[in-house]
């Protein structure tokens, strides 16, 4: 490390004297559309980086930077050391010398790149391509026509490197958890493994403790959240195709350096995790899981493996029923414009400085991996506003898909962030993090009983969207919303549970509930709360017993920690009168205490782990579609769920098209409403809605 130290301190000393010589920077423009500059690494000390001009299919080998603008780190003392202080990098220019100003954050990185490569530590190629050296960023058409090239940059680079930044805090406790946990992935996935058998499928912390024979330092963990919760990089939005798309990419953390593929093992294992304490590892600056950003780059990047398997088929081979079912495509053109879909939609909740970039951020991967130029409504212009950005790829998405699904995308009206963006039009700059009903639902759900590639009626004038359709029912009443599932550990989730819960229970009791298949409201219920959905750790048959233990394990650890206060009485005397109605036998105070006792004294561990596996579970299930929705009940009796921002007396509407029930709201201009969001409506999710002709009562509706 000495020998690094000393290298590190040749090369500012060398750089501070030439910079000081150096002329204003100043670049000579590109030869074409398809040229691009590299940056050409010193190859001894004292030597000048050389920009040079390539085609693109017609380069050196090169290596591609992924880093932050500003600060690395998510703290105040970062942000004054980095924030709009600039660095300079010293470049030669055909045979002119000059001094390029970069971000301070881009100044370190190359400086530890160089000296890395000078160690032995880094095996690079000479090339490196890093956006604020090799794009003219003053150049404003110049960044129009390169960022789209971005993709083709990242996928034909030989490696990506993440910079992270020179500080290395947390770094070490941080790779202690990959160190213990590496070896058990590893025999997770050895046939025949003892260990494997345990964690192929729902664990919890006790097994991973048993398998490591001991539990794992609480300060590890707390190193491993906060390492994420820290760095910047992790919610970038361009990092998204700066990952997904190269072969292989390394990051670098001061002089430390370690594959994408490690941190993307151990958080893919954790995410298997039943246990309490795993689901429950958060960030304080999102209030997510600790490095949820790397499950959504991963994520991105199986999507595109199998994109690029699948190219030679005319329809996507293997990724055609997925595609198709989310979006209704048969063609070739509309399965490319469902991947666009499926791109602006996954890496959403990651973090831009411009709202442009949620859409110009994944034209890269699109035109790359579909092989189709982006269209003139999308082709990036920062001279528009983030409106009118928005409104074109919702435009070109309802143009270009079959269904409906561009507005199934569209968040919760609390969550939206840009004023005057029509109802209609998600707002990508909202990183929201529920799940949409196409992703959950589909294959399954098919309300309008659309045949393949129909697409309604639809019209845009301007800011205003035309469709078909019938009212179905209105709000009566809804619940009272979960808490999100994002945010707090066990003990302070299960008041918000309690609550929710309570109010579910009553919002049965307080109206008439129309049967759905013959069923009783106690199965309605658990149903809706889990939109009719299976996993691989809950099948259907199954779940009315782990509803019971959601809701008795709930009540326990509630207990467990805040006693029989007034909110445990009543929701408990309120969950017995609704299992009377139902005639289900209805969990006692005994038992409930017994459960509690399992919390305390951690007697019957047997029964305990049981009782939680099928809690977690439910509520693993249940968590994933009432994230901001709430529990409702309408006019003529039916359970759903719906947005967050419902109001009683809202119109439950089925368009011509779409696969899924409607929520909208009046104004005072007759024929003419506010897009509130999608629904699940139990028992008519699959052509129940158009039984008694609604069909024939379809009308013109105006959403704006």
């Amino acid at each position: 490390m000495s020998r690094i130290k000393k290298k590190l301190r040749e090369w500012h000393d060398t750089s501070r004297t030439l910079f000081a010589r150096a002329s204003p920077s100043q670049y000579e423009p590109l030869e074409n559309h398809r040229s691009f500059r590299l940056l050409k690494l010193p190859s001894k000390m004292g030597e000048f980086c050389q920009l040079q001009h390539f085609p693109l299919n017609d380069c050196p080998k090169y290596t591609a930077l992924s880093y932050t603008w500003d600060s690395p780190l998510l703290t105040d003392e970062s942000a004054a050391a980095y924030n709009n202080i600039r660095g300079s990098s010293f470049i030669k220019i055909g045979r002119v010398t000059k001094v390029i100003p970069v971000s301070k954050s881009l100044d370190e990185a190359l400086t530890s790149i160089i000296t890395c490569r000078f160690c032995g530590i880094l095996r690079i190629p000479d090339y490196i391509w890093a956006d604020g050296i090799c794009i003219n960023q003053q150049d404003i058409e110049e960044r129009e026509i390169q960022v789209p090239l971005m993709g083709e940059i990242y996928s034909n680079c030989e490696i990506a490197l993440v910079w992270l930044g020179k500080d290395k805090t947390d770094l070490d406790g941080f790779l202690s958890i990959h160190d213990l946990l590496e070896p058990i992935i590893r025999q997770r996935d050895t046939p025949d493994s003892e260990i494997g058998q345990i964690f192929r499928s729902a664990w919890t912390l006790q097994d991973l403790e048993s398998a490591l024979g001991g539990g794992i330092d609480p300060r590890a963990w707390t190193a491993y959240v906060r390492f994420y919760e820290t760095r910047r990089w992790f919610s970038r939005m361009w990092v998204a195709q700066e990952v997904a798309l190269p072969c292989e990419t390394i990051i670098v953390c001061g002089h430390e350096t370690f594959g994408w593929d490690r941190i993307q093992d151990v958080k893919d294992f954790l995410r298997d995790s039943l246990s309490v304490d795993l689901q429950t590892l958060r960030s304080v600056h999102h209030g997510r899981p600790a490095g949820y950003e790397v499950a959504t780059m991963s994520r991105l990047k199986n999507f595109i493996t199998v994109i690029r398997r699948s190219t030679s088929s005319a329809n996507f081979g293997e990724l055609y029923p997925l595609l198709h079912n989310r979006t209704g495509a048969t063609t070739r053109t509309q399965l490319n414009h469902a991947i666009l879909h499926e791109c602006l939609t996954s890496v959403r909740s990651l973090d831009s400085k411009y709202g442009h970039d949620k859409v110009y951020g994944v034209l890269g991967i699109f035109s790359k991996i579909c092989g189709q130029a982006i269209d003139d409504l999308v082709r990036p212009d920062y001279r528009l506003t983030e409106k009118e950005v928005f409104i074109r790829v919702a435009r070109l998405l309802l143009r270009e898909l079959p269904n409906l699904c561009v507005l199934s995308s569209v968040e919760d009206s609390s969550a939206r962030r840009l004023e005057g963006l029509p109802s209609w039009v998600p707002d990508w700059t909202s990183a929201i993090t529920n799940n949409t009903l196409v992703s959950m639902l589909s294959p399954s759900s098919n309300a309008s009983l659309v045949p393949d590639g129909y697409q309604g009626y639809r019209k845009q004038a301007d800011s205003c969207l035309i469709l078909d359709g019938g009212l179905f029912d209105k709000i009566a009443e809804f619940a009272e919303s979960p808490q999100s599932s994002e945010v707090g550990d066990i003990v302070e989730k299960s008041k918000g549970t309690i609550v929710s819960l309570g109010s579910a229970f009553d919002l049965c009791m307080n109206g008439t509930v129309t049967s759905s298949h013959g069923q009783a409201t106690w199965d309605m219920l658990w149903r809706t709360m889990i939109a009719n959905r299976t996993s691989s750790l809950v099948n259907l048959p199954v779940a009315a017993d782990y509803f019971s233990y959601y809701i008795t394990e709930t009540l326990a650890i509630y207990k467990a920690n805040f006693g029989a206060d007034d909110l445990y009485t009543n929701t408990l005397h309120r969950l017995q009168r609704f299992q009377a109605l139902n005639d289900i036998e209805s969990p006692t105070e005994f038992i409930i205490s017994f459960f509690a006792a399992m919390h305390e004294d951690d007697i019957h561990v047997a029964e305990a782990q049981v009782v939680e596996k099928g809690c977690l579970a439910f509520g693993m299930l249940s968590g994933a579609v009432t994230v901001r929705r709430r529990l409702f009940r309408t006019r003529e009796g039916h359970l759903g769920l719906g947005p967050l921002s419902m109001k009683k007396d809202d119109q439950i509407w089925l368009m011509d098209g779409a696969h899924y029930p409607f929520l909208l709201r009046s104004t005072p201009d007759e024929g003419v409403f506010t897009f509130v969001g999608d629904l699940y409506l139990h028992g008519h999710m699959n052509g129940e809605m158009l039984q008694g002709g609604l069909r024939d009562r379809f009308r013109h509706v105006t959403l704006k």
